[in-house]
């Protein structure tokens, strides 16, 4: 037979769920979604009308008001004295030393400082014995976990970086005790961060102390030698002695070539014993030793003579380079360590400035939680698509009933799944 046209109604799978049959079991059991969303809606709504009645401390009260007071703090940063010290070298002819000197980590901030602090085990330590957390909060097993694990999970802190403010905050269900506890949580971060911060500065001042003598030394030492090497050679400003020796030198051989010439026309005219000819020969061989001496330096006052030999020039122009050099990089590393230990007694004089309390706690008359509307509707949402997940459960648990194949499948089953035999 021909292949005949498969029918749009062939198309469709047996198995597709169908809108209108997603329709239908909605409107079949409406009432029992209507039903149940609304007793679960009575039931929270009169559960939250509870909580908010009853005592924090009632049994059966899960959703208590809890309230928030806070405490603001501002962390500014102290002046790093290594940022300093780069700065001082960089804008020196000693950059390359900028990444040798202080180019260490700095450390933690004072706003991750006082984090930690807040949320250490010292602070929490103390706030629960001076609170007694365990007779407050009943605790049995374990008390000095348990008072950590109390203080800490109630506690709250938010750091803005753009305005340097840290937020500290203690969660609870009795406003006045919270006050209490998150002010002298304030109290003993104040005592501990400007102690660990003054220990830290008279530490850095110690440490600045000792380096700037021994800095004082090295540069004494290279000032020495520097003085000394000009002492020895006669140098005070080595570039415009070298260039009067050379112009010295230059003008010596003109001369020197002058009386050469000369004295060959002479010689040409008079005899070897001459007068005249032995002066000049004199006077050739006396220009010719002058030369020698400046060029390879003279024997006799080498030591005491201010005049520096040609031939050593390069050399000494190297060494007085290289001591010149060592002198500078001493006293402006003497400099910046001096401008470092300045700028740490300033702020050993007044590190108030790194720690300010902006505001203390008050009591608040608001609670910052629970928020009994959003649970309400939450809750009541949730039942809603339960009921109608369950619809849809009884909807197919009753078309099997009604199918006598699915039916005996279901029997079966019931039975393997059944421990009698």
């Amino acid at each position: 037979m021909p292949n005949e046209p498969i029918k749009p109604e062939q198309t469709i799978n047996e198995d597709e769920i169908s809108l209108m049959d997603l329709v239908a079991v909605l409107a079949k059991r409406w009432k029992f979604i209507f039903f149940s969303t609304l007793i679960a809606a009575i039931l929270i709504l009169s559960y939250s009308v509870y909580t908010k009645k009853a005592a924090p401390d009632a049994p059966l009260n899960k959703l208590p008001n809890v309230y928030k007071p806070e405490v603001i703090v501002r962390l500014q940063e102290s002046s790093n004295s290594s940022s300093s010290l780069q700065s001082l070298l960089s804008s020196s002819d000693l950059g390359a030393l900028s990444g040798l000197v202080g180019g260490g980590s700095s450390g933690p901030s004072n706003a991750e400082l006082a984090q930690a602090l807040i949320k250490g085990n010292t602070i929490a330590d103390q706030i629960a014995e001076e609170f007694n957390f365990i007779e407050l909060f009943q605790i049995e097993k374990n008390p000095v976990s348990s008072c950590r694990r109390i203080f800490q999970e109630n506690l709250t802190t938010d750091y803005d970086s753009a305005t340097g403010f840290l937020k500290i905050g203690f969660e609870q269900t009795d406003p006045i005790f919270a006050t209490e506890v998150v002010n002298r949580s304030l109290e003993l971060l104040e005592d501990r961060f400007r102690g660990l911060t003054m220990e830290n500065i008279i530490t850095k001042k110690a440490f600045l102390g000792e380096r700037l003598a021994e800095q004082e030394t090295a540069m004494d030492l290279s000032q020495d030698k520097l003085i000394e090497f000009q002492k020895t050679y006669g140098i005070v400003d080595i570039e415009s002695q070298t260039e009067a020796q050379i112009t010295e030198i230059t003008a010596l051989n003109s001369d020197l070539i002058q009386q050469e010439v000369e004295l060959k026309n002479l010689l040409e005219r008079r005899r070897d014993d001459d007068p005249q000819v032995k002066r000049l020969e004199n006077d050739i061989k006396a220009l010719r030793q002058l030369l020698d001496a400046k060029t390879t330096g003279f024997q006799d006052f080498s030591s005491t003579s201010d005049y520096i030999p040609q031939n050593k020039l390069p050399e000494l122009a190297a060494i007085y380079a290289r001591l010149q050099q060592e002198t500078t990089m001493q006293t402006q590393l003497f400099i910046s360590f001096k401008g470092q230990l300045e700028a740490v007694r300033l702020e050993e004089a007044d590190n108030s400035k790194q720690f300010q309390i902006i505001e203390r706690a008050e009591v608040p008359e608001l609670k910052a939680k629970p928020s009994r509307a959003k649970i309400c509707m939450i809750v009541t949402i949730a039942v809603v698509f339960l009921a109608i997940f369950i619809s849809f459960i009884m909807e197919y648990a009753a078309r099997i009933k009604a199918d006598p194949v699915e039916s005996k499948k279901l029997e079966e089953i019931k039975k393997s799944l059944s421990f009698r035999k």
